[in-house]
This record gives structure tokens, C-alpha cells and sequence, in this order.
């Protein structure tokens, strides 16, 4: 059977979606950390937020993050609760590397199970925490919920394959080693979905990334309204993130003309391209 640009891109999907296997070590990962925790710093929750919450993670690049919401008061500067942190887990834990890596305390483990990312947050009110200024020694305000109802909208709206979406364009970022924030783009994708209802990949793939290329990555206005403007998270890299940008928007075209010529072997090979996948 010959393959297609939606053979291909449902072939990409399928393969970058955590698996049982991974999803068990994820929660025995979960489950030593939250033993630790609660036992040697009496934290108050555990828990998980992120591309795993979301149902967006994609095999081998998405960390597994967790709030973990941290007993007394908020110290003034956050390089406190940070240190404090992974100064239990090195204590607690012998399975993995554990180092901060702002806003959390990163954990990578030997057995080759997802990267874990722990969060010190301080509940403020509802569903509203203080956690550690990515950028600075401070606070900011973060709220989990808001970012998941909103992912979760789109996949609602757009019939279950915004999240999809959403793992195509994590995997582009993850085999091409760009630096854009898996957030940032995330909620890009989510942003997109939510406007352009049906989702068909192949179209839609060339239109998002025709829209990055063409606003010159710029950071956006958090589209929930809550909180500050999301970054591109590139780090000082940003010509290398718009060449990424502005090739991917290239190849999705040129793939995206060859479907529409059903000439299937010429999309395969720039939707390869584009993702480092074999044909």
C-alpha cells in the first residue's frame, strides 16, 4: 500500500505517543518521589501538570512535570525552595542525576524513563500558586487548570485531533533540536486549532507553521488571559529558531503542493524531511 501525507503524519502520531510501558515507569517514578517527599519534607500535594497532563507528550523529548506544593511559608527568593528541594531528593533517591533547572528541580533517571521536572509551588488561592521566576530569582503566579481546560477545549472542538496537532509540532521541535519552548508552541498549536476547525494535518501543518514564519516568532499574549506573555523560550537563539521556522514552513508547503498533485511519494519524502522520520 502506498504511503500518503495522512498515512505518514498518523504513522508519525502513533509513534511518538508514550506507550503503557512508559506511562508505568512515569507513575513508579511518581510514586518513590511522592513516598520521599512526604515523609522528609511533609509536602502538602503532588502533582502532575504539563504535556503528560495534557495528553500532549511525545516518547523520548516530554519531561513529566509535577507542582509540588511545599508546607509553610513562601521564602523570599525562590533559589531557597529550589535548593531546599533538590537537596531532599539527593538525599531520597539513587535512581537518577537530580540538578535544578529553573523553574524545577530536574530529575533524569538511569533506567531511560522519562526526565522528571518538579515544581516547589506555594498555593495562593483556588488553583493559583507562586512558583520560581524561570528568568529571575523571584515568583511568579502560575495556574495549571487554566492551560489544560484550554488544550482541552481545542481537542473538544476540533473532534479529538488537536492534540495530535499539537505532538506533530512537538516532534518537528524535538528531532530538529529547536529552540522554542515546548509550551510556547503548544499553545500556539492549541491557539490555532481552536480558529480552524476542521483539523486535516497535512493543511494545517503548512498554515501554523506558515504563521510562525510569517510573525517573526514573536511572544505571545497567554491566550487563557491569565498571567504574563508566554516566551519563545529561545534562549538568545533566535536566528536559529526562525531558520527552523521558515524551513519548516517551506517543506510543509511543498509537501502540502505535491498531495494536492497526488504525487504521494515527493510528500512523503518532505514530510520526512521535515520530521527525520524513515519513510
Amino acid at each position: 500500500m502506498t504511503a500518503t501525507a495522512g498515512s505518514t503524519l498518523d504513522s508519525i502520531i502513533r509513534d511518538v505517543t508514550p506507550d503503557e510501558d512508559a506511562r508505568s515507569t512515569a507513575a513508579s517514578h511518581r510514586a518513590s518521589v511522592e513516598s520521599w517527599l512526604t515523609q522528609d519534607l511533609n509536602i502538602v500535594r503532588m502533582r502532575e501538570t504539563g504535556s503528560w497532563h495534557h495528553g500532549t507528550a511525545i516518547t523520548g523529548s516530554s519531561d513529566v512535570d509535577y507542582f509540588v506544593t511545599m508546607p509553610g511559608s513562601r521564602p523570599e527568593y525562590s533559589s531557597t525552595a529550589l535548593e531546599k528541594l533538590r537537596d531532599s531528593l539527593l538525599r531520597g533517591l539513587s535512581n537518577c542525576v537530580v540538578r535544578i533547572d529553573r523553574p524545577a528541580v530536574r530529575l533524569v533517571y538511569f533506567d531511560g524513563g522519562p526526565d522528571v521536572e518538579i515544581t516547589p509551588a506555594y498555593y495562593r488561592d483556588t488553583d493559583d500558586y507562586d512558583i520560581p521566576d524561570p528568568d529571575g530569582i523571584g515568583w511568579i503566579q502560575s495556574n495549571p487548570a487554566v492551560h489544560l481546560d484550554y488544550v482541552n477545549e481545542a481537542q473538544q472542538k476540533t473532534n479529538g485531533r488537536a492534540k495530535s496537532l499539537i505532538r506533530l509540532v512537538k516532534t518537528w521541535k524535538a528531532r530538529n533540536s529547536v529552540p522554542l519552548s515546548s509550551f510556547y508552541l503548544e499553545m500556539r498549536a492549541a491557539q490555532y486549532a481552536l480558529a480552524n476547525d476542521p483539523l486535516i494535518y497535512d493543511w494545517d501543518l503548512r498554515n501554523l507553521f506558515r504563521g510562525l514564519s510569517s510573525d517573526g516568532l514573536r511572544e505571545m499574549n497567554d491566550p487563557t488571559h491569565y498571567g504574563r506573555r508566554i516566551s519563545t523560550g529561545t534562549g538568545g537563539n533566535d536566528f536559529m529558531a526562525k531558520y527552523a521556522v521558515d524551513e519548516a514552513a517551506r517543506l510543509s508547503a511543498l509537501a502540502k503542493v505535491a498531495s494536492d498533485a497526488d504525487d504521494h511519494a515527493t510528500a512523503v519524502n518532505y514530510w520526512v524531511q521535515l520530521f527525520k522520520v524513515r519513510a
